[in-house]
């Protein structure tokens, strides 16, 4: 039987897609620790076998018993509040300056290997994309500055299926070596020429591929190897930059949006039956597949233990926060305050605190300035004003690890 369509008012969620199926999954799919932990966290998230707390709402005073989360970064679920929390410590890092969006994609002659070499390539990429921009601010040329950039990964398309891509978010312009100067763009609606971004990008990770091959790290006869580099260096690689964006505040709620993402969301779930998921992908287009699919899909994206998808170069590399970006700020002057606000709505990240409410809502008597600690308090599923813990008490917890990869 077809669980209900989110039109009727049940609302479907991812977690309970992995207890419904995950225990067949595990007969017939032998699974490694990162993905087995993944599952189990999915599993347990605001449940009662990870415990739980007693809270109280500000204005109706009705006592809500809320579970804890299982923290682990693949859960859509928990995603909401950790979106708004990592925006708000970043605010203090933006610069008065335009930014543009630049993504470098892999060709798919290369997702097979990546994906069974999945901690040394895509750190690779991630390098590969970085030193292709470092090269570009350097010359003078094109610039002749020092940039700061943040650069996130995503392994997904709106299939599930593994496509390794590389989101950087871009300074419009750099610091001079001498920390003297903010030297800008000469056109401040292009930031590089995309072309030879992709020819820079393409030959320092087949380098860097070559390398790993011949150290033994990738585990591929040497004929092989020769022939996914020569596949690969035959066709362009897919390197897009889009328009700059309007300013700071824009940058913000962009940030929020890509850094928390995982690969599908439960609001795009449209029904789950024993035999069939069926999600939405873009518009009024939809994607069906098997429950056993749906879950060997979405462990495709799980990265390995202690990877890092988000980094930061340039002017945003924690070497240079407190010295070179600090001298960035002081050449452009201080951001507009009202532009650097925390997202006021998640960005296709789960929010749910309260059993009936995905997105947070504000309480009627609450006139604070938005921040990440009142739009991510948990909201009260009666009037939607803010919960607060009741004491200490709290639900029996059993014992467990640190959270999830």
């Amino acid at each position: 039987m077809h669980a209900p369509h989110p039109d009727s008012g049940a609302k479907l969620q991812i977690a309970e897609v992995f207890r419904r199926f995950s225990g067949p999954y595990r007969e017939l799919h032998p699974l490694g620790a990162d993905t087995a932990r993944v599952l189990r966290d999915l599993e347990s998230c605001r449940t009662a076998a990870l415990g739980g707390h007693l809270y109280r709402c500000n204005d109706c005073g009705r006592e809500v018993p809320l579970y804890n989360s299982c923290l682990n970064r693949h859960c859509p679920t928990c995603q909401g509040p950790a979106q708004y929390r990592w925006i708000e410590q970043r605010q203090s890092r933006l610069l008065n300056t335009p930014y543009f969006h630049v993504v470098f994609t892999l060709p798919a002659s290369l997702r097979a290997v990546v994906l069974a070499h999945r901690r040394v390539l895509l750190g690779l990429l991630l390098r590969a994309a970085a030193q292709t921009l470092h090269a570009f601010a350097a010359d003078p040329k094109w610039l002749g500055a020092q940039l700061g950039f943040t650069l996130v990964l995503h392994t997904w398309t709106r299939q599930l299926l593994f496509h390794p891509h590389v989101h950087a978010i871009v300074t419009g312009g750099g610091l001079s070596a001498d920390g003297t100067r903010w030297v800008r763009l000469p056109n401040d609606e292009f930031l590089f020429p995309v072309a030879a971004l992709s020819r820079v990008v393409r030959g320092k990770f087949l380098a860097g591929f070559i390398d790993l091959c011949e150290s033994g790290r990738i585990d591929l006869v040497d004929t092989a190897s020769r022939k996914l580099v020569r596949r690969a260096n035959k066709h362009p690689w897919v390197v897009y930059a889009k328009k700059p964006f309007a300013g700071p505040k824009q940058i913000v709620n962009y940030l929020g949006r890509y850094t928390h993402r995982v690969a599908i969301s439960s609001s795009r779930l449209l029904s789950v039956s024993d035999h069939r998921i069926v999600f939405r992908t873009r518009a009024e287009r939809t994607c069906s597949i098997t429950p056993d699919e749906f879950i060997r899909r979405f462990l495709l994206h799980v990265l390995p233990h202690q990877f890092f998808k988000i980094r930061h170069y340039g002017l945003l590399a924690p070497a240079n926060v407190n010295t070179r970006l600090v001298q960035a700020r002081d050449l452009l002057g201080p951001v507009p305050h009202h532009t650097a606000t925390a997202p006021t709505t998640p960005a296709r990240c789960e929010d749910t605190f309260t059993a009936d409410a995905q997105a947070p809502r504000r309480s009627p008597n609450d006139h604070a300035e938005p921040s990440a600690d009142n739009i991510a308090a948990p909201k009260c599923p009666l009037c939607g004003g803010r919960l607060v813990p009741i004491g200490a008490r709290n639900f029996h917890r059993p014992p467990r690890g640190p959270p999830g990869p």
